[in-house]
């Protein structure tokens, strides 16, 4: 079974990690993520902070677990990185939606089957991360005045992470 390493930004609240994560056969990230227990394991993973107030070691680990509930977003760096295999795509109606969390305002599309709200998704399958389209989001903290900004053509989202959602009907 043929794997291939996906460069991906992993996001907490006040800490940054960059790494590659495994992806087998024909999984897709958000297989592997929704897939495995309560960890993740990355390889060549740097800690950066997201805030100058908050220092970290920036050294490049070899191997490193992550605990999935610390994550509120997990974003793949190659923009091509599709969460599609060909042949299993069902059609989805998408729309945006608006989602606040402890250290996140973002709003992005949301893709779910018709007549599914994003309620009824997140209550079907509530330890799986949402996998989000065009996604903006703004790290927002109660320490600074600063900011900074995440743009993604994809991201997936820890719905544990989640305080509010509304969605956008078009």
């Amino acid at each position: 079974m043929a794997s291939r390493w996906t460069e991906v930004e992993v996001y907490a609240t006040y800490i940054k990690l960059t790494g590659e994560v495994e992806v087998t056969g024909s999984d897709r990230l958000s297989d592997v993520v929704n897939g495995s227990g309560r960890y993740l394991s990355l390889r060549d993973t740097r800690a950066e902070p997201l805030s100058v107030n908050y220092p970290v070691l920036s050294r490049v680990e070899p191997r490193t677990t992550i605990a999935k509930s610390a994550v509120i977003l997990l974003c793949p760096l190659e923009e091509a990185e599709r969460e599609r295999i060909p042949g299993t795509h069902r059609a989805k109606l998408s729309h945006q939606a608006v989602f606040n969390s402890v250290a996140f305002s973002l709003v992005g599309d949301i893709h779910l089957d018709p007549g599914q709200t994003l309620e009824q998704q997140l209550e079907a399958h509530p330890g799986d991360f949402l996998p989000l389209t065009n996604v903006s989001a703004l790290w927002v903290t109660a320490l600074s005045e600063e900011t900074s900004a995440v743009q993604r053509v994809f991201t997936l989202l820890n719905p544990a992470a989640i305080l509010s959602f509304s969605e956008r009907h078009t």
